[in-house]
Protein backbone atom coordinates (compact mmCIF):
# COMPACT_ATOMS: atom_id res chain seq x y z
CA UNK A 1 0.00 0.00 0.00
CA UNK A 2 1.29 3.42 -0.99
CA UNK A 3 -0.28 5.78 1.53
CA UNK A 4 0.42 9.46 0.99
CA UNK A 5 0.08 11.95 3.85
CA UNK A 6 -1.92 14.75 2.25
CA UNK A 7 -2.13 18.26 3.66
CA UNK A 8 -5.71 18.51 2.33
CA UNK A 9 -7.20 15.07 1.67
CA UNK A 10 -10.26 16.52 -0.10
CA UNK A 11 -8.20 18.62 -2.52
CA UNK A 12 -5.79 15.76 -3.21
CA UNK A 13 -8.70 13.34 -3.77
CA UNK A 14 -10.21 15.77 -6.28
CA UNK A 15 -6.83 16.09 -8.03
CA UNK A 16 -6.44 12.32 -8.43
CA UNK A 17 -10.03 11.83 -9.57
CA UNK A 18 -9.45 14.52 -12.22
CA UNK A 19 -6.42 12.47 -13.34
CA UNK A 20 -8.58 9.40 -13.88
CA UNK A 21 -8.02 7.54 -10.61
CA UNK A 22 -11.23 5.90 -9.35
CA UNK A 23 -12.18 6.06 -5.67
CA UNK A 24 -12.78 2.68 -4.02
CA UNK A 25 -13.47 3.93 -0.45
CA UNK A 26 -13.73 7.40 0.99
CA UNK A 27 -14.18 8.63 4.54
CA UNK A 28 -14.71 12.33 4.00
CA UNK A 29 -11.58 14.43 4.42
CA UNK A 30 -9.89 11.75 6.55
CA UNK A 31 -8.99 8.82 4.29
CA UNK A 32 -9.36 7.80 0.66
CA UNK A 33 -8.48 4.48 -0.94
CA UNK A 34 -8.31 4.40 -4.71
CA UNK A 35 -9.14 1.46 -6.96
CA UNK A 36 -6.03 -0.23 -8.33
CA UNK A 37 -7.47 -3.26 -10.15
CA UNK A 38 -4.44 -3.84 -12.40
CA UNK A 39 -1.85 -3.46 -9.63
CA UNK A 40 -1.00 -5.55 -6.57
CA UNK A 41 -0.14 -2.29 -4.78
CA UNK A 42 -2.94 -0.26 -3.22
CA UNK A 43 -2.96 3.53 -3.18
CA UNK A 44 -4.54 5.89 -0.68
CA UNK A 45 -4.50 9.27 1.00
CA UNK A 46 -4.49 9.95 4.71
CA UNK A 47 -4.18 13.26 6.53
CA UNK A 48 -0.54 14.33 6.89
CA UNK A 49 -0.65 14.83 10.66
CA UNK A 50 -2.58 11.60 11.29
CA UNK A 51 -0.17 9.58 9.14
CA UNK A 52 2.85 11.11 10.88
CA UNK A 53 1.35 10.21 14.25
CA UNK A 54 0.70 6.62 13.11
CA UNK A 55 4.27 6.39 11.83
CA UNK A 56 5.68 7.80 15.07
CA UNK A 57 7.36 10.81 13.45
CA UNK A 58 6.86 14.54 13.86
CA UNK A 59 4.36 16.13 11.46
CA UNK A 60 6.50 19.25 11.39
CA UNK A 61 9.45 17.47 9.78
CA UNK A 62 10.88 18.49 6.46
CA UNK A 63 10.94 15.01 4.98
CA UNK A 64 11.70 14.32 1.38
CA UNK A 65 9.22 14.37 -1.49
CA UNK A 66 11.67 12.49 -3.69
CA UNK A 67 9.34 9.59 -4.22
CA UNK A 68 8.73 8.98 -7.93
CA UNK A 69 5.87 6.72 -8.96
CA UNK A 70 5.44 5.23 -12.42
CA UNK A 71 1.93 5.70 -13.73
CA UNK A 72 -0.09 5.12 -16.87
CA UNK A 73 -1.77 8.47 -16.12
CA UNK A 74 1.26 10.37 -17.40
CA UNK A 75 3.69 12.67 -15.65
CA UNK A 76 2.40 15.12 -13.06
CA UNK A 77 3.14 16.49 -9.59
CA UNK A 78 0.34 16.18 -7.03
CA UNK A 79 -0.73 18.95 -4.61
CA UNK A 80 1.66 17.60 -1.96
CA UNK A 81 4.70 17.64 -4.24
CA UNK A 82 4.91 13.93 -5.12
CA UNK A 83 6.13 13.38 -8.69
CA UNK A 84 4.46 10.77 -10.89
CA UNK A 85 6.27 9.63 -14.03
CA UNK A 86 4.89 8.12 -17.22
CA UNK A 87 5.45 4.38 -17.63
Amino acid sequence: MLLIGANDVGASKKFYVEHGVEVAKSYGRTYVQFATPSSPIGFGLYGHRALAKDAGVTADGSGSHRLAVNSAAGPFVDPDGFAWQAV
